[in-house]
């Protein structure tokens, strides 16, 4: 009983002095003329998240706010000597209301603060790719691929290819159906090639067909804010925007007219990326 009684002893004592050294640290911290400028230059730095939006079956995703880490600043600055704005440290706060888990709404643009919008191809079962790639590259542009099973059963070189560039593979169906038992398995096929499980199912219109088995599979189902079917350029002249999700067709005037969207798209101050970094709701400082 007496060796048990130390013990707490000498336990309390060692809790009490390991919050004792802690407050007084951050009492220390606080007094500390650097620690004060940084409190006192926070509130206007930080930036409030913005939540998601949700309109009946449609979702936006949200954006993350910010707000100074005031002890990792504190470090940084302490070993510096003095209060400086660039040796901030920030940490994102996540929106009240987030995208996470709202699978049976359709995404159909990314969030507007971002400068950003997504160019998506669907890619059936026939469908030669290799002129899109080819223009994406020499561009120096990113896009998202929905791709057939049987397309991506006989081109898994191609895939490789892609990867390589930097695009994003997401499954399109499997010969033009969406049977649960060959979606899945086209899904376990594409994940063992790029090491990444599928995030997205693709839709034209509200279908609920895809949209129950994709959340079912815990998967977002899009909808593109512009679908390309002819005219390529004039279908999307002025009707961009932040955020847009434009959806393509393997087409000859696509091939064709590709170029000349991605220099337009480029010149009215856009970034052409891939559909998970629009539509992530983490802040991007790129």
């Amino acid at each position: 009983m007496k060796k048990w009684m130390e013990a707490t002893c000498v336990l309390a004592l060692v809790l009490f002095s390991f919050f004792y050294t802690n407050e007084a640290v951050k009492l220390v911290q606080s007094t500390n003329p650097i620690m004060q400028q940084i409190k006192q230059e926070s509130a206007s730095l930080e930036e409030e998240a913005v939540d998601a939006k949700i309109e009946a079956n449609r979702l936006i995703p949200g954006y993350n706010g910010k707000k100074v880490d005031e002890e990792k600043s504190f470090k940084k600055m302490r070993q510096y000597g003095e209060y400086n704005e660039s040796l901030l440290v920030f940490e994102e706060v996540s929106p009240t209301v987030s995208m996470d888990e709202y699978y049976d709404k359709y995404i159909a643009s990314g969030n507007e603060l971002k400068e950003k919008i997504a160019l998506v191809f669907e890619v059936k079962e026939n469908d030669d790719i290799s002129l899109i790639l080819k223009v994406l590259s020499q561009s120096d542009a990113r896009a998202t691929f929905f791709v057939d099973g049987l397309w991506l059963e006989k081109n898994t070189s191609i895939v490789q290819e892609m990867l390589r560039e930097d695009h994003e593979i997401e499954v399109l169906s499997y010969d033009n159906g969406y049977d649960e038992i060959l979606f899945q398995n086209t899904l376990d096929v594409l994940s063992s090639i790029t090491n990444v499980e599928p995030q997205y199912c693709f839709a034209k219109y509200d279908n609920k067909q895809i949209m129950d088995l994709c959340s079912k599979k815990k998967m977002y189902t899009i909808i593109p804010t512009l679908q390309v079917t002819t005219h390529p350029f004039a279908s999307v002249k002025n009707k961009v925007g932040k955020g847009s999700i434009i959806g393509f067709e393997v087409t000859n005037e696509v091939n064709n007219e590709l170029a000349v969207l991605i220099n337009y798209f480029k010149s009215k101050g856009y970034v052409l990326s891939r559909l998970d970094h629009l539509l992530s709701e983490a802040r991007d400082e790129k």
